[in-house]
Formats: structure tokens, sequence, C-alpha cells
């Protein structure tokens, strides 16, 4: 694994960590509240630029790929297997969450981004588990 990717895998951990408090709240909360309503999108964002951080640092390293977007980073990691294909197309979808708030596309609702909470957690959670999961095999297929 490479120093870098080895960083990044922490600060995702660091987030998923922060992260985790939005998922035990009730929305009443979460809405009432506008600075935790501003961090949980600020993590959303980190989340996903991170994650996409680690793909394309995998991609360019083992594939010899250049993403060209988020999604694709995600989507090509699911096509090569080192992630599940189907948590590569949950991970592409935030991106778009991950956009809409960033760039305010139309209209983004708070009940939107508060039911992204939980299910983004558990996807990113098993991100990690299974970049881990490859680089450790990739460790074991060059002894």
């Amino acid at each position: 694994m490479t120093l870098l990717i080895g960083r990044k895998l922490q600060l995702l951990l660091d987030y998923l960590e922060e992260f985790k408090k939005f998922s035990r709240m009730r929305f009443a909360e979460y809405e009432r509240d506008k600075i935790k309503r501003r961090a949980a999108e600020r993590l959303i964002q980190l989340l996903v630029e991170v994650g996409s951080d680690i793909a394309g640092i995998i991609l360019s390293e083992k594939e010899g790929i250049i993403p060209e977007s988020y999604y694709e980073s995600f989507i090509k990691l699911g096509e090569r297997k080192i992630i599940p294909l189907n948590l590569a197309k949950k991970l592409a979808a935030s991106t778009g969450l991950r956009n809409r708030i960033i760039h305010e596309y139309g209209e983004y609702k708070d009940s939107i981004v508060f039911a992204n909470i939980k299910p983004l957690y558990n996807s990113y959670l098993s991100f990690y588990l299974s970049v881990r999961s490859y680089l450790k095999s990739e460790k074991r297929d060059k002894k």
C-alpha cells in the first residue's frame, strides 16, 4: 500500500467517525440545527472526495487509468472487481448528492440529505473495508 493511499484511508476513517454521530440523530434535531446540517453536508463532500481520491490513486497505480469524474472513479473500481459492483454504483450515486449540495443544483432538501446519512455511512465504511481487503490481497500476491 502506498503511503498516500494509507493517509487517504485514515482520513476516510476519521471522516466516518465524525459522520457516525449524524446517523444516530433524529430528523427534528438535524432540521433545527443549521450548524449540524452544514457539518453533515460538508462531511458528505469530504467522504465523496477522499473516496474518489483513493479510487483514482488505485486506478492510476494499478490499472493505468485516470478517471474523468468522481462518478467514473467508483464505477471503474467496480468494473475491475476491486470493490463490489453494487457498492461502486451506490458510491457513484453519492457523487450526485455531493454535487447538488456543493453546487446547489436545483433544490435539495434537508430531508433528502438526512435520509442519505445512514446509507452513505454504511457505503463508505464498506468501501473502506473493501479497499483494505483489496490492498492486503495485492500485498499477499506480491510475496
